[in-house]
């Protein structure tokens, strides 16, 4: 089995991958609601879900793959009480066919009100094929 490593822009020098691929799976590290100065965005539970769903499709496409090739999402929740607004906000994303999905409620470390983690599946495109 062939493990590829996708970095980017956002990776900001942790000892991360942004995703990693195997097997046709795609697993993306956690995602939060950073703005592009590195800091959460403002706004509360529903503008850091709109951020995190900018950047997770961001990351899906430098993957070959789309929102529709998501098969599971962890939700790590501060409080449980953003649940109902997360939900309002997530569902948007995912009119038709919905993921697995999981959450929690955690502590995060990065001082947001959410986390997510998205496993994706789907073929590698031709282009990026290894030769």
């Amino acid at each position: 089995m062939a493990i590829e490593f996708v970095a980017g822009p956002n990776v900001e020098g942790l000892a991360i991958s942004e995703a990693v691929r195997a097997d046709g799976f795609v697993f993306l590290s956690g995602l939060a609601g950073f703005g592009p100065d590195g800091e959460i965005i403002s706004g509360g539970v529903v503008a850091e879900t709109d951020r995190i769903m900018l950047d997770l499709k961001d990351i899906l496409a430098r993957a070959g793959l789309r929102l529709s090739d998501v098969v599971r999402v962890s939700v790590h929740l501060r409080s449980a009480t953003d649940l109902d607004a997360f939900n309002d906000a997530y569902a948007k994303y995912f009119p038709k066919s919905k993921p697995a999905r999981i959450a929690t409620v955690a502590g995060l470390l990065h001082g947001g009100l959410l986390e997510l983690e998205v496993i994706a599946h789907g073929p590698k495109p031709a282009q990026q094929e290894e030769k």
